[in-house]
């Protein structure tokens, strides 16, 4: 009788052991560790492109000022565009890109110039100029991309757009270009 209970016991014991290591190892998986960080600052700004004449620039322009009506074969049309960072954070932008519906091919030279003044309608850009495009009016990109140009908070940079016909343009025909411009914060 002894032995019978003494397996009793030793089943009972052996349970006991492993439910106490059954529930450590459960409780090793509730063990965590902390640190402290030092506190510190986040800041928030605003990044806002506007464009237009200078000192009148908004969201959405329209350049009116570039178009013309009986263009010859060769003839252009030439207008400034003023580019404002009307944020508190400098950003990265470009010309992301333009797009033309019509019949009328064009060629698009985009030049920053340092003031509206040296943007006339007839003749080259004047005083310091940066050709940054010159090609198909069509889905230009100036810088091309990744590239982009800085403007710090509050600045603007002037452009001076020529839209160009060829040698032969189709007569009674017309075209019409839009411009998108990215910003990226830096």
């Amino acid at each position: 009788m002894s032995t019978k209970y003494g397996r009793y016991w030793a089943l009972a014991a052996a349970s006991v052991v492993v439910v106490v290591f059954g529930s450590a190892q459960a409780t090793g998986a509730l063990w965590r560790e902390e640190n402290v960080v030092s506190g510190g600052t986040i800041n928030s700004g605003t990044l806002d492109i506007k464009v237009g004449p200078a000192g009148a620039e908004v969201n959405d322009y329209v350049l009116a000022a570039l178009g013309s009506t009986n263009l010859a074969p060769n003839g252009f049309s030439q207008a400034s565009l003023s580019i404002r960072n009307a944020g508190n954070v400098p950003f990265d932008y470009r010309l992301q890109g333009t797009t033309v519906t019509g019949a009328v091919p064009l060629t698009l030279t985009a030049t920053l110039v340092m003031s509206a003044a040296q943007c006339p309608t007839v003749g080259a850009p004047t005083g310091s100029t940066t050709v940054l495009y010159n090609g198909n009016a069509s889905g230009a990109q100036a810088p091309t991309a990744p590239a982009a140009r800085l403007l710090a908070a509050g600045a603007n940079e002037v452009w001076c757009f020529r839209l160009a016909a060829g040698a032969d343009p189709p007569q009674s025909q017309s075209s019409t270009v839009s411009f998108s411009f990215r910003a990226d914060q830096t």
